[in-house]
C-alpha cells in the first residue's frame, strides 16, 4: 500500500543536510532509495525494518529502517505509523508514515 510521507523538521533538515556536501551526496542518493521504499513497502527485504524498542511506547511503536548496511555509521530512517489523514474531497482516509529522524547508526 502506498503511504504519504511526512517528515518531522529535524528529519527534513536531516535530509537536507545530506545533500548539500559533495562528501554526502552517496548517503543521500541511498536514504531516498530507501525513503522510496519505505512509502511503497515499508517491510521492504533492504529496509530491514523492526521495531526500535527502546523509542516505542504502548501507544506508538517506532520503527528503524535501513538506508545502509554493513557500513560503519551506517544511515537508519526512524519512522512511525500516522495519523492518518483524511481527503477532504473524497472523504478517503490517506496513510501516512511519519518519518522523525534520518541519523547513523551509533558504533
Amino acid at each position: 500500500m502506498f503511504r504519504v510521507l511526512r517528515f518531522s523538521t529535524e528529519a527534513k533538515n536531516q535530509l537536507a543536510e545530506l545533500g548539500l556536501s559533495p562528501s554526502t551526496k552517496a548517503i543521500h542518493k541511498q536514504v531516498n532509495r530507501a525513503l522510496g521504499h519505505l512509502q511503497s513497502d515499508p517491510t521492504h527485504p533492504s529496509l530491514n525494518t523492526h521495531e526500535f524498542t527502546s523509542l516505542s511506547t504502548k501507544d506508538r511503536k517506532v520503527f528503524e529502517a535501513y538506508a545502509q548496511n554493513n557500513t560503519p555509521g551506517a544511515y537508519r530512517i526512524l519512522w512511525y505509523y500516522g495519523p492518518d489523514e483524511r481527503d477532504p474531497k473524497t472523504k478517503k482516509n490517506i496513510p501516512v508514515i511519519t518519518v522523525f529522524a534520518i541519523i547513523p547508526h551509533p558504533r
